[in-house]
């Protein structure tokens, strides 16, 4: 059974919250509001998930503390539709799911069982059931181009991640990134993206090692 622990400034939502997970496989161990979160940890409190709502806003000061506190617990965000960019910020802070705040209570629980699984749950959007990889050039980085190789090649996010001397959660954020890039919606299809078509993954330019971007601590996700 994982362990869930709830962050809102709303104790309403937190009732709420715990109403749709009780009796889903779920334990919850605790609730508060995110700035008390750092005394739970301290007095103890190690659970497999956290649910957060940012229904009050969120910085990413606050992201960075609550993955100081506890830098292994996947994050899953209660949130409006947020931008790709702060999609993809949000990763480097922990977290593994964003859940917008009109789904069914059965797809929230899902979403936790995913993450909670080791899986990224973010979506992108209604697409097509039977659209196709799309059939153009892309400039990919070189360490883009390894990934996809190890892909094809039928290796798992663990062996891509040895290879190539990076954590699997990084190895998550460049399939993210990758999926979005492509227009892909699956490993399946990113290992498929330039095997009929050896231009379809076009080199990128040579640029120095990438380092990562640093972000305002009042920077609002």
């Amino acid at each position: 059974m994982s362990k869930i622990f709830l962050l809102s400034d709303q104790p309403v939502l937190l009732c709420g919250f715990e109403h749709v997970l009780s009796n889903t496989g779920f334990e919850i161990i605790g609730s508060c509001q995110a700035a008390a979160f750092a005394d739970a940890v301290a007095s103890g409190v190690h659970p497999d998930v956290l649910l957060l709502d940012i229904t009050a806003g969120l910085t990413f000061a606050d992201l960075s503390q609550l993955n100081s506190c506890i830098p292994d617990c996947p994050v899953v965000l209660w949130a409006d539709a947020l931008p790709l960019e702060l999609m993809f910020k949000t990763l480097e802070y922990g977290v593994r799911g964003i859940v917008q705040r009109n789904v069914q209570p059965e797809q929230l629980v899902e979403s936790l069982r995913k993450v909670s699984a080791g899986e990224l749950q973010i979506g992108f959007g209604a697409t097509s059931s039977d659209a196709a990889p799309p059939r153009r050039r892309v400039a990919l980085t070189p360490r883009e181009r390894e990934i996809v190789s190890y892909l094809r090649q039928g290796m798992r996010n663990k062996q891509i991640a040895g290879e190539m001397g990076i954590t699997e959660g990084t190895v998550k954020i460049y399939l993210f990134r990758l999926f979005h890039k492509l227009g892909v919606r699956n490993r399946f299809e990113l290992a498929q993206c330039g095997s009929d078509d050896p231009l379809q993954l076009a080199p990128g330019p040579v640029v120095a090692p990438e380092k990562p971007e640093k972000t305002s601590p009042g920077a609002y996700v």
